[in-house]
């Protein structure tokens, strides 16, 4: 395919615009000379960290500033002159100079109104002047979960946030979600991790190096970022060295993992029992020569019985290094730390290892500072399909779903301890299957690897004039080099024939500049603070594949490109494409406070995107907000048990650019083609995708209300959010007519989608004689809707089945909402059939009765409706943390409620069908004359009655409360007498402990499966909760030391 490149918009003219904007605040600062020049640090006794924003005033004088980002100050004043520190929530401090250069201060909580820093976009915001929808995870909260992840350490831990695992395999992706999903394509958030975004995996870096996550929610808090934050965005905030003589801080964790919930299957008697039911069941319906003579029973002495579940699953170790070291001098600072975690998968032939190493430096003086971030991590992952059934061309073979339907009398073995590769080698098909693959040989045919290095970083540079302009210049970088390598070895004529080797390397190269102008003075009650800046992105992504068939070798060695054996040209395949987009953007956003009662924000960004043509090329994202602290009233004094009440509101308009790099122009490909007529091979050109220039930003308006406040001095604190988010012009393909040619359809802004919702969060904070304890609780509420899609056609999402797609997508329902036969039961008897909607004329008692909702008296395609939402009405969690002594104990609870699951499976677990699957214990309960209070209807070789069809029998509430960590540790520091061993913790933590759910499938977590993600290229939101039996996540115990010295 031809290579296609988009000129980035141009940015020629920032210089001028730094000198303007240098020059003009310039003009606005006078210094009055005094007769001393001192400097020095404000931090806080409780949390050891710098204050920014704190007050000085020089008593019975004018003169003052106030600290920046990292706590420091300058000020000239008298030799001999007093200093007046306040900060909010902080006790006042008056501090003589008394004729020193440096005078450091230490400020202590008044336990009233204690504040934080806010990571804000940007910049950094004290709490109480934040006027949006911030959710703040803290660095040691995410430590003491010890997940292998960092997108995990999310789960349960901010409203409104909901984070899903696509599967229990190790190093699989997760899906996060931000309010709902917004668009019909990607929705994804943004990460910025320290200043440099990216959309990309964040498990690169570790969780023992995170400061902070914050997830800006509103319009408001996002606008800042305009076009790529529609999906919302998580800000993340890496350690930083701190001064002083060398820390060491060594982390070492082993454990293992096994998979639990695991459902019982039919053993060989039961399986054979039911088979004959199936067959007697059968052969009522058919004609005396296709009818089939049952199972004789003692053929069991000649079979196995094998649990093929325990064949495929396993306990799993894994392990877990680091060590990191920080230190610097007063005017220098280092962190610097390593890793090594490898973690095998339960599920046979899974795994994922990572090699990481990150650099952290800064060095300078109270004006002018330069450091860098840089993260360098390696991932090898071992790969087998864990969801979905094969279905469509990018697509693989599920070994989990060939491990549920293999029958126990299924032999793996031959005498010479070689594998039958298929069911079809034992002999009679209604027995043993009809070509089922043999789970273990599939496992052992497939070699999969997914081999990532990726360098992700930034350097600055930030000059600090007048005590209140911080300047800085940010380079930012990710470099990702990815090597795909997937080797299938030939088991039958069905299954993977013929043998192949297919190879993707992918480069890809992501450069961020960034300048930024941040602002903050207070002048009496007034405080006034903002960043002015400008920021370009060039994205460049490079891939090439190639495809071989036949090999003549098929040892580990053996398996490169170059030794297949060649037959045609249609045993070769190699592609390869550069794609690029840029971005451009100036943004600016204000604070102003007045009295520490009054607080007013703007935000406003102007993006200029190359993903678009000509007339739609730029884009304006505002936003504005407001706070009032009305617990700074002097009428709210009298209501001294509350510390803090803010009410605060925010409208913001954002965008979305994640629509793929060329929808306004034509995609045509030109390569070697295998011609139609003959065969021939004819160099030429195809129409691959068809464009629209007049398509623009997909834009999400939304609206915040929130109650922040906190009672009993600062022990509970409560914040609440109300939040309306309404998408627009969201892209959809339109088909076009079959005339056209089977080109991609072009996209046009034609749907509109509604998020609402209310999110509650509450924290407690509290101590009783040695005990400290804080308990977290937070619940949310989302209902998801499309509006409109403008004479767009409805979107099918959920394929592999014959009778069709199992969601739709269409006005008035939620984004792939689930679309089924409505189940009413089971017919249990002639004149019951008889008095029914006609059906079929199969139908028998013992068959699935189904709801005719057009009420035309007959069951058929017109009598499928929505029946349900994959999206939970209310998720929630809970944390609490104990610490007694040197003991310390955490546990951390998660849950959904509303959502439906749809057990696409069951259509095997409570049948028998005529391939030879097994099926699950409880089908055992099927219907019969005298069995009749079930609702597993008579099993039969035949569905004549389409019991199997897609319908509400097979819809399930997906509830599930999940008890995702309960950590126990002690220090043994106290028993150490050496003062160079600062910490000496040991632990032990479980993971995914319990999970209570009334869900059948393996796991009631489920985002998409690979039919629809792979192998039909949709997004997967469109597909959410549709089970083909999935790895699931399994229960992990980890034993772990921490030490510091």
């Amino acid at each position: 395919m031809a290579a296609f490149y988009t000129k980035p918009v141009k940015t020629h003219w920032f210089g001028c615009s730094v000198f303007i904007l240098f020059y003009t605040v310039l003009a606005l600062q006078s210094v009055n000379g005094q007769q001393i020049m001192i400097r020095g640090t404000v931090t806080s006794e409780s949390e050891k960290e710098p204050l920014i924003g704190v007050s000085i005033m020089v008593k019975n004088d004018k003169g003052g500033t106030t600290t920046d980002i990292d706590g420091h100050y300058t000020l000239q004043c008298d030799i001999n002159a007093t200093l007046i520190f306040t900060y909010v929530g902080y006790n006042k401090q008056e501090v003589r100079v008394n004729n020193r250069a440096v005078v450091d201060v230490v400020m202590v909580s008044d336990s009233k109104m204690l504040d934080e820093l806010v990571v804000t976009g940007y910049r950094s915001e004290i709490k109480s002047n934040v006027t949006s929808a911030i959710a703040t995870i803290k660095g040691r909260d995410v430590e003491k979960l010890v997940v292998l992840g960092l997108d995990q350490a999310m789960q349960g831990q901010a409203p409104g946030v909901t984070v899903t695992q696509v599967s229990g395999a190790p190093g699989d992706d997760i899906a996060v979600r931000i309010r709902g999903v917004g668009t019909l394509g990607n929705n994804n958030p943004l990460y910025i991790v320290d200043g440099v975004p990216t959309q990309a995996n964040i498990n690169m870096f570790s969780t023992s190096d995170i400061e902070s996550i914050e997830v800006l929610k509103d319009g408001a808090a996002a606008a800042i970022y305009g076009s790529r934050a529609a999906n919302g965005v998580v800000v993340i905030t890496t350690k930083k060295g701190k001064s002083g003589i060398p820390v060491f801080d060594f982390n070492s964790s082993v454990g293992f993992a096994k998979a639990y919930r695991l459902p019982k299957l039919l053993n060989s008697k039961d399986y054979l029992t039911v088979r004959n039911a199936a067959i007697r069941n059968a052969n009522t319906l058919r004609e005396p020569a296709r009818q089939l003579d049952t199972i004789p029973m003692s053929i069991l002495d000649t079979l196995p019985d094998i649990n093929w579940l325990d064949k495929v699953f396993h306990t799993a170790p894994l392990m877990r290094y680091s060590l990191s070291a920080s230190g610097g001098s007063d005017n220098s600072r280092y962190l610097i730390t390593g890793e090594y975690m490898n973690q095998e998968g339960v599920f046979r032939h899974q795994g994922f290892e990572k090699y990481s190493v990150r650099f952290n430096g800064e060095t300078g003086n109270n004006w002018f500072k330069v450091g860098n971030n840089i993260t360098y991590a390696y991932t090898d992952r071992k790969v087998i399909n864990s969801t979905g059934d094969g279905f469509g061309p990018g697509n693989e073979l599920s070994a989990i779903r060939y491990a549920l339907i293999a029958a126990p009398i299924f032999k793996p073995y031959k005498a010479d301890g070689t594998y039958y590769n298929t069911s079809t080698e034992l002999g009679d098909p209604t027995i043993f299957g009809d070509g089922n693959a043999n789970p273990l040989a599939l496992i052992d045919a497939t070699d999969w690897t997914v081999k990532r290095s990726r360098i992700f970083g930034n350097m600055y540079a930030v000059a600090t004039i007048f005590d209140a302009i911080n300047i800085k210049t940010n380079l930012g970088g990710d470099f990702t080099f990815e090597n795909e390598k997937k080797f299938k070895l030939k088991l039958s004529e069905a299954i993977y024939n013929p043998t192949s080797l297919t190879e993707g390397r992918v480069f890809s190269r992501n450069l961020i500049w960034t300048n930024t102008a941040d602002f903050q003075k207070r002048y009496g009650n007034h405080r006034i603070a903002g960043v002015i800046g400008m920021e370009a992105i060039q994205n460049q992504d490079n891939y090439l594949g190639a495809s071989v068939n036949n090999f003549f070798r098929t040892d580990p060695l053996f398996r490169n490109i170059d030794n297949s054996v060649t037959e045609d040209i249609k045993n070769i395949g190699a592609s390869g494409i550069t794609t690029e987009w840029a971005l451009l953007s100036y943004f600016a956003q204000a604070n102003y406070s007045f009295g520490n009662k009054y607080v007013l924000g703007a935000t406003i960004r102007r993006d200029g995107s190359s993903r678009f043509g000509s007339e739609n090329r730029w884009g304006v994202f505002p936003a504005i907000s407001g706070a009032w602290i009305i617990s700074n009233e002097k009428f709210f004094q009298p209501l001294d048990f509350f510390s803090t009440f803010k009410l605060r509101a925010s409208w913001g308009k954002l965008g979305n650019q994640e629509i793929g790099n060329y929808p306004y122009s034509s995609l045509i490909g030109v390569g070697q083609y295998v011609y139609s007529f003959g065969g021939n091979v004819v160099t030429g050109a195809q129409l691959q995708q068809m464009g629209n220039n007049k398509i623009k930003w997909e834009s999400s308006t939304q609206y915040d209300f929130g109650i922040d406040f906190s009672l009993f001095n600062e022990r509970l604190a409560v914040m609440i959010d109300y939040y309306n988010k309404t998408s627009n012009d969201v892209l959809v393909r339109v088909p076009i007519p079959q005339t056209g040619g089977d080109q991609i359809p072009p996209y046009v802004n034609a749907a509109s989608i509604e998020n609402k919702g209310l999110e509650l969060s509450v924290i407690l904070n509290n101590k009783y004689r040695d005990i400290n304890y804080s308990i977290g609780a937070n619940v949310s509420t989302l209902k998801n809707q499309v509006l409109s899609l403008s004479g767009g056609e409805p979107i099918l999402g959920g394929f592999g089945l014959s009778d069709g797609a199992i969601t739709k997508t269409e006005v008035g329902y939620p984004v792939g909402s689930f679309f089924l036969y409505e189940s009413m039961g089971i017919f249990q008897s002639q004149e019951e059939i008889d008095q029914a909607p006609y059906q079929t004329k199969d139908t028998r008692p013992g068959d699935i009765r189904f709801r005719d909702i057009n009420g035309d008296n007959k069951i058929d395609q017109n009598d499928r409706t929505h029946a349900g939402s994959p999206f939970p009405k209310l998720t929630y969690g809970c944390n609490i943390s104990v610490n007694w002594k040197n003991f310390d104990v955490s546990t951390l609870f998660q849950g959904v409620y509303g959502n439906d699951l749809y057990f696409l499976y069951g259509n095997f677990a409570y049948e028998t069908q005529s391939r030879g699957f097994n099926s699950y214990d409880d089908v055992k309960n099927y219907w019969s004359p005298t069995n009749t209070d079930t609702d597993i209807p008579k099993v039969s070789l035949d569905d004549r009655n389409g019991n199997r069809r897609v319908s509400t029998r097979f819809l399930y509430a997906g509830n599930y409360l999940k008890m995702r960590n309960f950590t126990l540790g002690y220090n043994f520091k106290h028993m150490i007498k050496s003062n160079k061993i600062s910490t000496l913790r040991m632990y032990v933590t479980g993971q995914n402990l319990f999970t209570w759910t009334r869900y059948p499938g393996l796991d009631p977590e489920i985002q998409a499966n690979n039919n629809d993600t792979s192998g039909v290229g949709i997004s997967s939101d469109f597909a959410v909760g549709i089970d083909w039996g999935t790895v699931p996540a399994p229960r992990t115990i980890i034993f772990g030391i921490n030490l510091t010295f």
